[in-house]
Order: structure tokens, then C-alpha cells, then sequence
């Protein structure tokens, strides 16, 4: 008899329920496949069960070989699971249950587990989330160049941009020709490495094709996984726009306000479901995605399920950084299908014939080899400076050449403190910068000051966890400003929006500072997508959360002057070589971690890689029109 049904005897959901690897929700799971499939193994309740935890973990799918390490990732360093059963009994108790359909199985069929190759087990919502995200990727990659788009209008659109001389590539024009030639392009790379500025030259040249071809310009939409980063977005294309100083029609044209995907898509009130979908897409041509490595499987279903079937997509993002908060690892999926052998040999003669210059050719291309494009330079730090050199130390999992670096100051901009009481030591550092926010005379020049210096930390509670560290601030700031010690507001607070508002127009992710009105009030001031400030009563705010100190998780998609960055004082399996990479990588010019050598190594030396089977699924090659 099933144990879980047995009335003496705990089964093995129970016990790791109870030891606290297993979530209530994961261990319900089971006891529900357990009470659907009475005479089933146990072994079926406790798959349903781990697959819902690795969801929990990021992961999209339970790898049936590694099943076990998925669910030690919460066990206590001191401790271990309990016999499981062997990886044969599981997959023999998946194969006999009705509750469990193969790759082949019907959509429509309301299955609660998907078994695909006989190795990745998935919650059917995530099973046919990643089968639709991989249909129409590889449907936009196998798409056909544009009308009238030959080596000589490349040529011609390129040269107005670029210089094309010699055979070593200029891959901002390389990534420029990509995205005029394919439905699918992503444009990858570290910090500075100019995305923006190289996506803002393609809808140039796109704008410039479709006149030169008279048709009618490309309806062109931005957006990003957050409102702060979609407010980046606007900010930097603005900029280059300025520096550009197109003809005024042109402006016109790219005068494109960035949008997170949420309001693109139209957020319902009290629903899950959006506005547009493949039943109501969006009215665009051409959708450029920024900040990609945020973006969790189910939300990027739902926007590919909204894109019309003949527009473009370009997706940017550094797929070194932390992955989406929700399970998937979307960008990577797709950079690992690309696979780094080269491009096709069709794509590179035709980018040769327009540009000259020398390509690497794949000897068996991979089906997404020419749609990803790695920027290789950055303009904001060199890879042999000190924040640069430190990126790529941290990135490629060099962590004796960290340590060595800290300890003889090899890194020009960073500094580093032994932990030992992280709020104690971010106060000393931090405290005055985040007290000059309350002497502020305007909201603009408070919120240009907010955006210097942010506290990063790789936990959210605990002693090192941003809420300590911002209860100490704010207990600091109080105090000198002698408001009482439990007062919510006062002049300079930072706060973070932590859900999606349609009625104000804030979204997850946005910050803002408080500031006391003549009148009295107190008002809550963010950054607008058109360059100036809203504000609001304190009153009408969302759900928020003080925020001089967030989790790098958090900072995704932002960047400041400075860097002060937290990890805990021993070592802890949210870290990873990824985490801190991303933690670096916020910062322009200057860096202060707060870690030990020991907690340091282990982070670099540990990988935060999902399991997934996008990549598998995005390599299977497929009919170019569309099958």
C-alpha cells in the first residue's frame, strides 16, 4: 500500500516536508498524485514532489540523473537526505503512471507531470511553457532575410554607421546586420559593452531600409523586465539619440517610450492573464527586449504567445548574469543553442560579400548559430582594469586570482573588509552619502544623488540581509534627523515598489525617494519615462520596501557610481559565481565588498546553473518555413 495513504507508517514526502528540503506546497503535490494513483510506487509522489521544488529552485524541469543534488541544495551543510529510492525506481514508476505523458502526448491532455527524453521530468505548465517559448524562437530564427535585403543594401545601410575596412570584425555592426537580416537576434555581453547603443544604430537602420524601400516605417516597441530597467533603457537610447543628432523625422521615429512587459502587455487587475495575446497581439513590428537574462520562462511564453507572427525580436542581456527570480534561464538557453562554433556558411559569405570582414565559418552550424551575437569590448572598463578584471575573474571561476587581487589591492576601484558586523561596517562607509538625500532642494537632484551608491547584499534576511542592514540605516538616519525612532517616513527614505501597479504606472522594481512637501506632506518622488518625475502621497503608494540596501537580485537591471557589496559571513547555497558577478557589474567606477577569502572562493567555485530543456529543444533542427 502507498504510505502516504497508510495510516502508521510517514512516507517520504512527509519526513522531507518535515526535515524542511520540501515546501508545503511541493509535499501537497505529492500527496496528490498519491491520492489519484493509490496503487502507484511512492516513488511517483515523491518525483511530483521534487519536480515542484526544483521549480522552486529555478530549475524548469527535475533531471532524472541529478534528481537527488536537486534536493540537496536545501539541505543544511551538517546534514543529509534519508535513503531515496534508487533513479531506475523512478523512472519506472513515471513510465507505468497515467498521470505522466510523454513529449508526444496531446496539449490539450491535462497531465500534472510531462516526461521528455526520459530524463527531464516537468509540471505540465512548464512543460508546454517551454515547448511553445522554443516553437516560436526557432520559427523567428528560420525565417528568411527581409525583401530586398542583399549583401549591397547591407552594405549600403552599414556604411552610413561603420567603418568597414579590414578583416577583423566590428561586431557592433556584425550584431546591426544580424538583426536587419533575422526574426530572431540577440545581442549579448558584459557591461559596456555598448547593447544599447548598437540596437539603437539597427531600428536606425532599419527606419532607413524600409524608406529606401518605400515602405512604411516599422512600428518599434521597447521594453524590459523592470520598471527600473525599462527606465534605463529610455534614459541610454535618449542619450545616444542626442549624441547622434538624427534628421528630425528620424527623432520622431525613435522617440519610443520603454515599457516593462507587464504594462506592455496589458496587466489585468486580480488576473494572471494579459490584455494581448496570440488571440490579441501587439500592434509591432519590431520588439526589442532589454536585460533578457531576467526574464522567467512562463512570462517570456506569454509574450511570445502576443508577438505577431511576422514581427522581429531582439533580445539583449549578459548571459553571465544571475538568472530570472522565477524558474527558467531563457537567455542561456538560447546562447547555448547558438552553440560557439561559428555561423552558417550562408550567413557568413553574405556578411562577408557586405562588409569584408573575415568570419568564422561552423562546420555543422548549430540552427541558432546566426542569431547571437557576443559584443566583445567594453567602453565603460577595460577587461584589464580593475572592475573589468575583476568581472572577468569572477566570471570564468578564477577565485584564487580574486583573493590574491584583494589582498594586494591589484584591482584599481575596489576595495575590500573582512566581515564581521556587516551593518556596523556599511554604516561607517555609507551612512553620511544616504543622509545627503534628506538635504536635497529638488526631487531630480535627489533622485540623481540615489542613484550614486547602493548597498548589495547576497541574502535578505540574517546578518548580512539587506532587511538588517536597512533597519540599521534607517535607525541611523532617524536618529539624526530626530524623527521619532518608529516613525515609517521621514525626508531621504529610498523605497522599492514590490508589485506591479497599473492605476499609478509604478511597477516592481521601481525606486523612489521621499521628500517633505512645502505643505507638509510628505511625497514620494520617482523617475518618469520621459525624463522628469512623478510623484506621489505616501498614501497611495503600492506595496514597497525600504531599499538603501537590496538583494543583487534585486539590483538586476540597474546601475550606480558605487557599490558597497555584502555576503554573509560563512558560506551559504544561494551563492554563486553568477550572483557575485552580477553584484560587480552594477557598479561604473567603484566597488566595496564585505566578505572572507573562505565565503569569496566558495562563491566563485560554485556555478548557479538551471536545468532546463530549452537548449535541447531550440538545437533540434526544423523545416526553415516555420514546421
Amino acid at each position: 500500500m502507498n504510505a502516504l495513504l497508510h495510516p502508521h507508517r510517514a512516507s517520504l514526502v512527509d519526513r522531507l516536508e518535515a526535515d524542511g528540503v520540501l515546501r508545503p506546497l511541493d509535499a501537497e503535490l505529492g500527496r496528490l498524485v498519491a491520492t489519484l494513483e493509490p496503487d502507484a510506487d511512492e516513488a511517483l509522489a515523491l518525483a511530483a514532489a521534487a519536480t515542484s521544488f526544483a521549480v522552486s529552485r529555478g530549475h524548469t524541469c527535475l533531471p532524472l540523473s541529478a534528481w537527488t543534488g536537486v534536493l540537496e541544495e536545501a539541505m543544511p551543510g551538517d546534514r543529509s537526505l534519508p535513503a531515496l529510492p534508487a533513479t531506475e525506481a523512478l523512472r519506472q514508476a513515471l513510465r507505468v503512471s497515467a498521470l505522466v505523458g510523454g513529449p508526444d502526448a496531446p496539449a490539450d491532455a491535462r497531465l500534472p507531470l510531462r516526461l521528455d527524453a526520459g530524463e527531464r521530468l516537468y509540471l505540465g505548465r512548464h512543460f508546454h511553457d517551454e515547448a511553445r517559448v522554443a516553437e516560436v524562437l526557432r520559427r523567428l530564427a528560420a525565417r528568411p532575410p527581409r525583401a530586398r535585403m542583399d549583401a549591397a543594401r547591407l552594405r549600403q545601410l552599414l556604411s552610413r554607421h561603420y567603418r568597414l575596412e579590414g578583416a577583423r570584425p566590428d561586431w557592433q555592426a556584425v550584431a546591426v546586420a544580424t538583426g536587419l537580416l533575422s526574426g530572431l537576434t540577440v545581442i549579448t555581453g558584459g557591461p559596456g559593452t555598448g547593447k544599447t547603443t548598437t540596437v539603437l544604430w539597427l531600428l536606425v537602420a532599419l527606419l532607413e531600409h524600409a524608406a529606401l524601400a518605400g515602405d512604411e516605417p516599422p512600428r518599434i516597441a521597447l521594453a524590459a523586465p523592470t520598471g527600473k530597467a525599462a527606465a534605463r533603457m529610455g534614459e541610454s537610447i535618449g542619450r545616444q539619440l542626442t549624441g547622434m543628432q538624427p534628421d528630425a523625422g528620424l527623432r520622431d521615429q525613435l522617440d519610443i517610450e520603454a515599457s516593462t512587459i507587464h504594462r506592455l502587455l496589458g496587466v489585468r487587475a486580480g488576473s494572471s492573464r494579459f490584455r494581448h495575446d496570440r488571440h490579441d497581439p501587439l500592434d509591432v513590428d519590431v520588439l526589442v527586449l532589454d536585460e533578457a537574462s531576467m526574464i522567467d520562462l512562463p512570462l517570456m511564453a506569454k509574450l511570445l504567445d502576443a508577438l505577431p507572427g511576422h514581427a522581429s525580436l531582439v533580445l539583449l542581456g549578459d548571459r553571465d548574469q544571475l538568472a530570472s527570480v522565477e524558474a527558467g534561464n531563457v537567455l542561456a538557453g538560447i546562447c547555448a543553442a547558438a552553440g560557439e562554433g561559428g555561423l552558417s556558411r550562408a550567413r557568413a559569405r553574405l556578411l562577408q560579400a557586405a562588409t569584408g570582414f573575415d568570419l568564422l565559418v561552423a562546420s555543422a552550424a548549430a540552427p541558432l548559430a546566426d542569431t547571437v551575437i557576443a559584443l566583445r569590448e567594453s567602453y565603460r572598463f577595460k577587461s584589464d582594469g580593475g572592475l573589468g578584471l575583476l568581472a572577468t575573474c569572477v566570471r570564468d571561476g578564477r577565485a584564487d586570482a580574486v583573493v590574491e587581487g584583494l589582498r594586494d589591492g591589484m584591482f584599481a576601484g575596489v576595495t575590500r573588509t573582512q566581515a564581521n558586523m556587516p551593518a556596523a561596517q556599511v554604516l561607517a562607509r555609507v551612512g553620511e552619502s544616504f543622509a545627503r538625500l534628506a538635504a536635497c532642494d529638488s526631487p531630480t537632484e535627489a533622485l540623481a544623488c540615489a542613484g550614486r551608491l547602493r548597498v548589495l547584499t547576497a541574502l535578505r534576511e540574517g546578518p548580512s540581509g539587506c532587511a538588517t542592514i536597512n533597519a540599521a540605516i534607517e535607525q541611523w538616519l532617524r536618529r539624526r534627523a530626530q524623527v521619532p525612532a518608529r516613525a515609517r517616513w521621514y525626508p531621504g527614505r529610498l523605497v522599492m515598489v514590490v508589485e506591479n501597479d497599473v492605476g499609478s504606472g509604478l511597477f516592481n522594481g521601481d525606486i523612489g525617494v521621499a521628500m517633505e512637501a512645502s505643505n507638509g506632506r510628505m511625497d514620494v518622488h520617482f523617475p518618469a519615462s520621459s525624463g522628469g518625475v512623478k510623484s506621489f502621497p505616501v498614501q497611495a503608494l503600492p506595496a514597497h520596501e525600504t531599499a538603501f540596501a537590496m538583494t543583487i537580485h534585486k539590483s538586476q537591471g540597474s546601475e550606480f557610481d558605487e557599490v558597497m557589496l555584502v555576503l554573509p559571513a560563512s558560506d551559504a547555497r544561494v551563492l554563486g559565481r553568477e550572483l557575485l558577478y552580477t553584484g560587480v557589474t552594477r557598479a561604473r567606477e567603484r566597488v566595496h565588498l564585505i566578505a572572507g577569502d573562505a565565503v569569496i572562493e566558495a562563491t566563485i567555485a560554485r556555478s548557479t546553473r538551471r536545468c532546463s530543456g530549452l537548449a535541447d529543444r531550440l538545437s533540434r533542427r526544423v523545416d526553415p518555413q516555420g514546421g
